[in-house]
């Protein structure tokens, strides 16, 4: 696209990556309820439980890549930390909305970005490893907790600035959408991922290749389980759409629910099955991205990639207007997803025609770069 600035060695790859991140999110949200009776909507079938894990394996491999090309700048502990300080920020903020219907990834995706501090100097190997055993074993450990750690009640399940910061760590590490404990795994995925040469062919078609048996393989031993009758006495008979919607009768406390593979469950099934999606989004965004031509055909796309966070907010206060306010924003659950794509994708691809990141983007990059100003003092003159 004429005009659309792009950092130099910037992976666009990854900008659509994010875009596809946040359409899926947005899907998700917009998308009409499943009421148990038929089959799921499209949007639990593509986007729930997946465009968020997406989000939180990039989130990971941005950080690494900020590492590996800034490590005294943006990508220095400081301001990574800074940066997460600020994502927090924004998010309880968000949440503050009155009777908001969405759950805010923000204050998670901050807590993981923070901790990212603690393991990134560890090599590839070391860290590709603990990144399989997390995603693995964490879901044990959540099992483990949530039996000694009461639920918050309903009404701080999404603590913020209105309310239930007392509760802010309980949700965020155990009883959350998305609870830190697993979905750290997520984000050593992502730090693993930016360990690799992204511009190579062979790593590209590698990272494709193995998000997709990685995902088949946890749906087909979810697949095999429910059909063993694993869940028979809380789900009835089993039916595909299992694999993929979560149930509230998977009681999270009882072991049976170590087998359930379907959205934000933090089951190792479901875990595994998200991580291998999320690298297979990657890997393919990357391989679309590798001739002018098909970057090109995305561009509008990659503009809204590169301002997730700024867009991310404005979907946020737009379906909450158009739910609370009575702003008639649209109807219809698919259309309204339709009109705001349009509308956020437009505008970011005319943002990008005059300044190369958002609003919001600007604003983290600021606090996480800015020095406080010292008074001059002159040196002492020295006594001989």
């Amino acid at each position: 696209m004429t005009g659309l600035r792009e950092g130099a060695g910037r992976l666009v790859g990854i900008d659509l990556a994010r875009a596809v991140a946040l359409l899926g999110m947005m899907l998700a949200h917009l998308g009409p309820p499943w009421t148990g009776l038929g089959a799921p909507p499209v949007s639990d079938w593509l986007a729930a439980g997946r465009a968020a894990p997406l989000f939180a394996v990039l989130a990971g491999l941005s950080v690494g890549l900020m590492v590996r090309l800034d490590p005294d700048g943006v990508g220095s502990r400081t301001a990574v930390v800074r940066r997460a300080v600020v994502l927090l920020v924004i998010g309880l903020g968000l949440a503050a909305l009155p009777d908001l219907t969405i759950l805010v990834i923000l204050p998670c995706y901050a807590v993981l970005i923070a901790a990212t501090v603690l393991v990134r100097a560890l090599s590839t190997r070391v860290l590709l490893g603990l990144a399989t055993a997390w995603c693995l074993l964490s879901p044990a450990a959540l099992f483990a907790v949530r039996h000694v750690v009461d639920e918050p009640v309903r009404s701080v399940i999404q603590p913020s600035f209105g309310g239930g910061l007392d509760e802010l760590p309980v949700s965020l590490l155990v009883w959350g959408g998305y609870p830190a404990i697993v979905w750290f795994g997520y984000v050593l995925v992502g730090l693993s991922v930016a360990r690799l040469d992204l511009r190579s062919a062979v790593v590209v078609r590698r990272l494709v290749v193995g998000g997709a048996v990685v995902t088949a393989a946890a749906l087909w031993t979810a697949a095999s389980a429910l059909y063993l009758g694993v869940f028979r006495d809380a789900a009835g008979d089993p039916r595909f759409e299992q694999l993929f919607v979560a149930r509230s009768a998977y009681d999270p406390l009882d072991p049976s629910w170590f087998w359930a593979a379907g959205q934000h469950t933090s089951t190792p099934l479901n875990v595994v099955g998200a991580a291998g999606s999320a690298v297979l989004v990657v890997g393919l965004c990357l391989w679309l991205c590798r001739s002018a031509r098909g970057a090109r055909l995305v561009s509008p796309l990659r503009a809204a990639g590169s301002m997730t966070l700024t867009l991310y907010v404005m979907h946020v206060v737009m379906t909450w207007a158009n739910r609370e306010l009575d702003a008639s924003f649209t109807t219809g659950y698919y259309r309204e997803w339709w009109i705001q794509v349009v509308l956020l994708v437009t505008l970011a691809w005319l943002w990008r025609l005059i300044t190369p990141r958002g609003p919001l983007e600007t604003l983290v990059r600021w606090c996480s770069l800015a020095r406080p100003h010292l008074p001059h003092r002159p040196r002492a003159t020295r006594r001989t």
